[in-house]
């Protein structure tokens, strides 16, 4: 109730906040640009007139424009931290446009290496565009993204505050914002929400996207009217580059090596070109490609942590794989802008990007299993990604008027999928591996495994091969159509300025699964008999020489026996109906007004409500082989009524506080609404089985937010920060007992669904700093530092009806920082990052509760509730069947450059340089259930630039 009332109290401030004043006649415009010494114009620079005039700040262009003025004769301001202010006067009159071309300069001679470093002119811009932003927004230009060895997008992401990354293989792959995991974020390209091209979620694989397609990364951490509301941790938003008032082109390429499996080479390359064209510079066009390769070797174990047979915490395990991997991961991407400038502050631009990644490569695993036989098997992968985005857009000021218009459209798919062998013992039927504890907590020991001959458990020729899974076939796309359009007009009640602003969106998302899979199962032909079928695949070195990794297998040549030989086999699967088969179609009309007004002198609310409704319907499969081709129909209709605000205190000229507030939406997953019942796992007590749930509800949270932000003198920012967000609905899966089965009825089933339960909060305090060290004497004045740290805490409530305690939310980590020693000089530029984040849920597994049955295994019901017994579990949630949780990750990374005559520069860079691990563990890291190590990566290259590429 309490909710409700918050709610509604702040919707009658966002509609008491609706009452704006219509008076302009006879007006003036004053327009203009805003630049360095050097020409590269400034994003973010604020602007403010006396008399008093509605303060503005430029665009992307370094543009501005003002309309409704009246006609007289205005002193300007022109401020740009890390600049000298610019003042001037301008004279308006009725009818006309006047223009400024403002030229700003560095504050001292010792701040000049801000107009030559590339990072350093990045920094100021992320430092203005932070401040003149009306959310909570975090900004990464191009030039600090490159400043270090990020991969991709995920890896850049992972620098800033408050964002905690999951990575895979090597890079970052999702990205946690504020403690919530991936599936609460939005990414969007140039504001506009792009599809993941992952089959049945919604979060974006963002190491699809290379890290040097876009000209900056936006986080928005809080919610607006005027933004799309499914950002319950923040909104990610890649804007793509544009064309600049001066000609730019720039190419570059870079080599490298990572020790590891015989060492494995990294490859890159692009280019961007753009220009403006015509005496006015009104048409402008910039195309951007890149190609890159990641040669990623990979050392992995992963145990099965068991309580001991003794009884005591003692680490046992009862199995452990020994896998190596062999990248070939490729991306390419290319992006393309043209626009053209109508009139002063009215465009129109045609902006896309496409990229993909291809994730190729093979994985080799030999299994140990303490007590019985040793198993061999292989893995093929082809999985081939891709992410698009084009949007027409236009932007068009009559007088106090401003009109924005959009029509875009963005496709993601998947293609391809793993394949994998599997082989049977058929060596030694005596060679039973035993697993010898105490070798190392993160190195379990093993015997009666690594032999000669016949009992060698690493020895293919000791294996049958018994059945081969080719790689999956068909595509899961998705397709977002989307049109937008908004109004908004400038007014002033007496002195006091405002903006009034409403608008309506259309997103529709058409979401498929036709992927289908072969197998050929229940083969048993000796390897022995096969010499060809051998690899030339070696690793000597595996895991630091800890453990041997024995002779492997070549798909290749297994995959093509298999094929000329299908007789050996029972073959299963193909074209037609598959359980993993959807089609998804989620239609989202929305509309908003929102109102921005300066209340006193230094207070400014933004205040509003957006309306979301939402369309499901959805189509799925079967998976019952006796009953494929059941069609499911799903989906339903809600409206969610969104209010939020923001006010914000002027405490000086160089800092402020800001309050706000936003109520957010989570959807479900496409994988959780889809009613296809899941293969069932026969053949134990209970069965198991999973099945969607189409009567899924979105979760919801209230966002809460207190920043306090100050700006200080070469480049600096100070930022401390406390959020709380309430969520109501969280999406968890939930397990129940029943005797109802469609398989084998009577037959006791353990039913897993994705279902809304309980309640769950997130909260947390960030700290960044930001500073240039210019004031020091001599050679010290190069130096700088960012840092940020970020400290969050939660809880989540029924989140299993076996366990009776409140976990934190899955991928929060209660802490993460970042620390980045910078020195510059108008030449040499070098930057230090060392980054953690700390443990975090994978997954729920923990349960101190087991449902009760009688004597034939079947679940006690009394009164329609499943009756449940203590489970005690050793170790409780610090045990080894606890909940699983990501590793603690620190990581070192470094990279410098140096400026070279004729625009030329050289670079190079040490990726990963402390060889930090990756990997899961059991309630406590004893229980160690994967360890894997990467090594170093070492490159360096060489980069020519004609201008900055602004």
């Amino acid at each position: 109730m309490q909710k409700r009332h918050l709610s509604f109290t702040v919707l009658v401030l966002c509609l008491l906040a609706l009452t704006p004043m219509f008076a302009q006649t006879n007006k003036g415009v004053i327009s203009g640009v805003v630049k360095d010494s050097q020409g590269a114009v400034l994003q973010g620079a604020k602007v403010d007139f006396q008399p008093q005039v509605r303060p503005v700040t430029t665009d992307s262009q370094g543009e501005f424009t003002v309309t409704g003025v009246a006609p007289g004769t205005y002193a300007v301001t022109i401020t740009y931290v890390g600049f000298l202010p610019y003042t001037g006067t301008v004279t308006a009159a009725a009818g006309q446009t006047v223009n400024i071309d403002a030229g700003l300069k560095v504050g001292s001679a010792n701040d000049e290496v801000i107009v030559t470093a590339d990072r350093l002119f990045g920094e100021a811009e992320a430092i203005n565009r932070t401040l003149a932003a009306e959310n909570i927004l975090q900004v990464l230009p191009a030039e600090v993204i490159v400043s270090l060895p990020n991969a991709n997008i995920a890896d850049a992401l992972g620098r800033m505050a408050s964002v905690t990354i999951e990575r895979d293989e090597g890079e970052g792959k999702y990205v946690q914002i504020r403690g919530t995991e991936p599936r609460l974020n939005n990414t969007m390209i140039d504001g506009v929400t792009v599809p993941s091209p992952e089959s049945g979620v919604r979060q974006i694989k963002l190491d699809t996207i290379a890290s040097d397609l876009v000209d900056s990364v936006e986080i928005n951490k809080t919610l607006q009217a005027n933004i799309d509301a499914d950002g319950i941790g923040g909104s990610v938003n890649l804007v793509t580059k544009t064309a600049g008032e001066s000609p730019t082109a720039t190419l570059y390429g870079v080599g490298g090596y990572t020790p590891i499996i015989g060492g494995r080479t990294v490859d890159q390359m692009g280019g961007t070109m753009g220009k403006r064209f015509g005496t006015q510079k009104k048409l402008g066009v910039i195309v951007g490609g890149t190609y890159d390769f990641n040669g990623r070797g990979i050392n992995d174990i992963e145990p099965d942590p068991q309580a001991s047979p003794d009884g005591t915490l003692t680490p046992y395990y009862d199995t452990m794989d020994l896998r190596d991997y062999i990248y070939y991961r490729t991306r390419w991407g290319a992006t393309a802008s043209i626009d053209y400038k109508l009139a002063e502050g009215s465009n129109i631009s045609l902006r896309g990007l496409f990229s993909t990644f291809r994730n190729w490569g093979n994985k080799w695993v030999y299994t140990f299993n303490d007590g019985d036989v040793p198993q061999y098997g292989q893995d093929w992968r082809r999985p081939n990604m891709a992410v698009g985005s084009m949007a027409l857009q236009g932007k068009h000021i009559l007088n106090s008027s401003t009109f924005l218009w959009s029509v875009s459209v963005g496709r993601s798919r998947s293609l391809g999928g793993s394949g994998s062998a599997k082989y049977s013992w058929s060596g030694d039927p005596n060679n039973i591996c035993k697993n010898v504890p105490g070798v190392s907590v993160n190195r379990p020991g093993w015997s009666g495994c690594q032999g000669t001959g016949a009992d060698d458990a690493e020895d293919p020729n000791n294996y049958s091969l018994s059945s081969v899974a080719l790689p999956t076939y068909g595509q899961s796309v998705q397709l977002n159509l989307q049109a937008s359009g908004s109004y908004s007009r400038l007014y002033h009640i007496g002195s006091r300025f405002g903006t009034f602003e409403f608008g309506a969106k259309i997103r529709n998302n058409h979401k498929f699964d036709d992927t289908y899979d072969v197998a050929y199962k229940k083969g048993s032909v000796a390897v022995s008999s096969h010499p060809e079928w051998k690899s030339d695949f070696t690793d000597p070195n595996y895991y630091d020489k800890t453990y041997r990794m024995g002779p492997v297998t070549d798909w290749n040549k297994i995959e093509k026996w298999t094929l000329a030989n299908p007789s050996a086999f029972t073959k299963s699967g193909g074209p037609g109906y598959n359980s993993n088969n959807y089609d998804l179609i989620e239609r989202i009309p929305a509309g908003y007004v929102m109102n921005t007004i300066e209340l006193a002198s230094r207070v400014r609310l933004v205040a509003g409500v957006r309306f979301e409704a939402t369309h499901v319907s959805t189509l799925s499969l079967n998976s019952d082989p006796n009953i494929a081709g059941n069609f499911y129909h799903g989906g339903g209709d809600y409206l969610d009524v969104l209010p939020s605000a923001s006010l914000r205190f002027g405490l000086d000229k160089d800092s402020d506080l800001r309050l706000v507030y936003g109520r957010g939406i989570a959807r479900p997953d496409p994988q959780d609404i889809t009613t296809a019942v899941g293969q069932p796992v026969l053949g134990q007590t209970p069965e198991a089985i999973s099945i969607g749930n189409p009567n899924l509800k979105a979760e919801h949270a209230n966002n809460y937010d207190v920043l306090y932000e100050r700006s200080m003198p070469h480049s600096g920012l100070i930022q401390a920060g406390y959020f709380y967000k309430d969520l109501s609905d969280p999406i968890v899966n939930l397990q129940t007992l029943t005797s109802t089965s469609i398989y084998n009825p009577g037959i006791a089933t353990l039913v897993s669904q994705p279902s809304n339960a309980g309640s769950a909060h997130v909260q947390g305090v960030e700290f960044s700093y930001q500073q240039r060290m210019a004031y020091l004497p001599g050679a010290l004045r190069g130096a700088g530092l960012s840092a940020n740290y970020s400290y969050t805490q939660s809880q989540a409530t029924t989140v299993d009806p076996l366990r009776t305690d409140s976990p934190a939310l899955l991928r929060q980590a209660p802490n993460s920082w970042n620390i980045s020693p910078t020195f510059d000089t108008k030449r040499f530029s070098m930057r230090v990052g060392m980054t953690f984040d700390d443990k975090m849920i994978y997954a729920y597994q923990y349960e101190n509760l087991a449902y009760a049955t009688d004597a034939g295994g079947n679940p006690i019901i009394v009164n329609g509730v499943q009756q449940t017994v203590p489970n005690p579990q050793v170790g409780g949630t610090a045990g080894p069947r606890a909940d699983n949780y990501l590793y603690p990750h620190y990581q070192f990374d470094t990279q410098a450059s140096y400026r070279l005559p004729m625009g030329f520069q050289v670079y190079a860079y040490g990726l990963n340089l402390n060889n930090e691990v990756f990997g899961f563990y059991n309630g406590s890291p004893q229980y160690v259930v994967q360890r894997e190590y990467y090594h170093p990566t070492y490159a360096g290259g060489i980069r020519w630039t004609s201008g900055r590429e602004k």
